[in-house]
């Protein structure tokens, strides 16, 4: 029998959008929920920062990495694109190349590269959306 496992998420706080940063990040959501068979509600659920189990979720960080060009087709990290975007919530470029440097590691796999990349910006840049 295969045994399932599940992860249990804990963001802490909540993510700081303004509602036209949701307003951009919404479609694209949207279209990662559809292709992912994850619910809005769990959506909803991470972005006021409670404790999500979902093994859909992963996919659907990929995904909208994926769509708003934060990761290539490959799922490789677009780092350029990273910082272009961070520029717009960050005081300079120093800070930009430190969270970058801290967030941006590679994972075992396309899908656990990107969550930990959401989950490391939404620590220290709680304003910062892909979408952007």
């Amino acid at each position: 029998m295969k045994t399932i496992i599940c992860f249990v998420f804990v963001l802490a706080g909540a993510w700081a959008l303004t509602k036209e940063q949701i307003d951009k990040l919404e479609p694209i959501s949207k279209e990662c929920r559809e292709l992912n068979g994850i619910s809005e509600d769990t959506i909803l659920k991470v972005r006021r920062g409670e404790a999500v189990n979902e093994p859909k979720l992963k996919n659907h960080v990929l995904c909208v990495s994926k769509k708003t060009g934060l990761a290539s087709e490959t799922g490789e990290t677009n780092v350029e694109v990273l910082r272009t975007k961070l520029r717009k919530v960050s005081e300079n470029d120093d800070e930009v190349n430190s969270i970058i440097q801290k967030c941006v590691v590679k994972k075992s796999t396309p899908e656990e590269t990107a969550f930990e990349i959401f989950v490391c910006l939404r620590k220290v840049k709680p304003n910062f959306s892909p979408a952007n």
